[in-house]
């Protein structure tokens, strides 16, 4: 089953399941989880994230959250740097893609088990996971057009610095963990 695997299209699974969370937020969830193991079953993630919530085997919904796992896994674990989070596109007002980026950076904590308080995390992990927590305080309220830019740099930020901290992970095993 081929499935477009874009933000509107998880968001709306969400929307039609009566899921508690955004697209923005149950990705970062997935990606959060990923980065700190990569074998991570996409039911754990599911039972973690939705709870009692969890959509049941066999329907459409489970197959294409599922679908979105493999996808992001595959893009965490390439070596090619094509990991995106999953956010609204160009066409959304920017305070409804900045509220987005702040869910994802939100669900990203929470997969890691990120508290924020004293935490050892490799490398520049620590820094990147304490800016993440600053995107999620963000007031996306006084948002405006000439924010457009910021906005881009943030989420390139965010991009990239998930392949950061999958990458310092993934250095703390001997043999990797794909």
């Amino acid at each position: 089953m081929s499935v477009d695997l874009d933000f509107d299209t998880i968001q709306d699974l969400m929307i039609r399941g009566e899921l508690s969370g955004s697209a923005a937020e149950v990705h970062g969830h997935l990606s959060g989880m990923l980065c700190m193991d990569t074998a991570t079953d996409p039911a754990q993630w599911l039972e973690d994230f939705f709870g009692d919530e969890t959509p049941p085997e066999g329907e459409y919904d489970r197959e294409t959250f599922e679908a979105l796992y493999r996808q992001t896994r595959r893009q965490l674990t390439d070596t090619d740097f094509s990991f995106q989070p999953l956010l609204p596109d160009d066409q959304e007002s920017l305070d409804s893609r900045a509220l987005a980026l702040g869910e994802w950076c939100h669900g990203f904590l929470q997969g890691l088990g990120y508290s924020g308080e004293t935490s050892e995390w490799p490398g520049e992990s620590n820094e990147i996971l304490r800016d993440f927590l600053e995107i999620v305080r963000l007031d996306v309220q006084t948002a405006e057009d000439a924010d457009e830019e910021a906005y881009a740099e943030l989420t390139e930020y965010v991009r990239v610095g998930v392949q950061v901290i999958q990458s310092e992970l993934d250095a703390m095993t001997p043999e990797g963990r794909h």
